[in-house]
């Protein structure tokens, strides 16, 4: 199958899986957005976002199992996995120094498209086109995102395993859209505490022990 697949060839592939709630999400993420607030930019250059179905903007949001997971997909996005290693495994703290992570928890279970396992597999695509590309496979990857949400309109958003940390599972969830019948709702999605700054003292910690597990480098600039 094409990367760019429409919905019509993706019609009846996708696996559709039920993740019961209460979900736990971890997520980091920056200061413009609250812990369960969903973005809704356009022109956002990330491997799933952004996507468009029928000319509007599908509202996303990231998150991970871990910490480890949601930092993996997010701030670590672009640093090359350790066997595809062409350039430092690094990044500056000064362009996340607005950032922050947070816990958000389901209220209703959710309807989550398979990019793992067999899931890749029943939609003619492998891990190595969708998930363990860098900042070059974006435009791909979102082309098939976008038929995805197109083809699969009672899909609440996908899972696949972590890139960085394989084992983990991360998550983007696509919040509503008119025409689609998925997507979570305001209310379906709640914040489990405050924020904690990357800048504050234990936030700094938490990304300096993720950084270290996963061999990268935080630069201090």
């Amino acid at each position: 199958m094409t990367p760019a697949a429409g919905p019509e060839q993706l019609l009846g592939r996708a696996i559709v899986d039920n993740w019961p709630a209460p979900l736990r999400i971890h997520r980091a993420h920056s200061h413009l957005f609250g812990s369960a607030q969903f973005d809704e930019r356009s022109g956002i250059d990330h491997r799933f976002s952004t996507i468009a179905v029928r000319g509007s903007v599908v509202p996303v949001l990231y998150g991970g199992e871990t910490d480890e997971a949601t930092a993996s997909e997010t701030i670590f996005h672009t640093v090359d996995t350790p066997d595809g290693q062409h350039r430092p495994r690094r990044v500056s703290l000064s362009k996340y120094a607005s950032w922050q992570w947070s816990e958000v928890v389901t209220t209703r279970d959710l309807a989550l498209i398979r990019l793992a396992k067999g899931g890749l597999e029943a939609l003619g695509a492998t891990r190595a086109e969708l998930i363990l590309g860098g900042r070059e496979s974006y435009q791909r990857t979102r082309a098939w995102a976008q038929s995805l949400a197109a083809a699969v309109p009672e899909a609440d958003g996908m899972w696949w395993e972590s890139r960085q940390s394989p084992g983990r599972w991360a998550v983007i969830l696509f919040g509503p859209l008119t025409g689609r019948g998925g997507g979570v709702a305001q209310g379906e999605l709640t914040a489990d505490g405050p924020a904690l700054p990357f800048r504050s003292a234990a936030g700094l910690a938490r990304l300096d022990e993720i950084a270290d597990s996963l061999e990268i480098t935080v630069v201090r600039d």
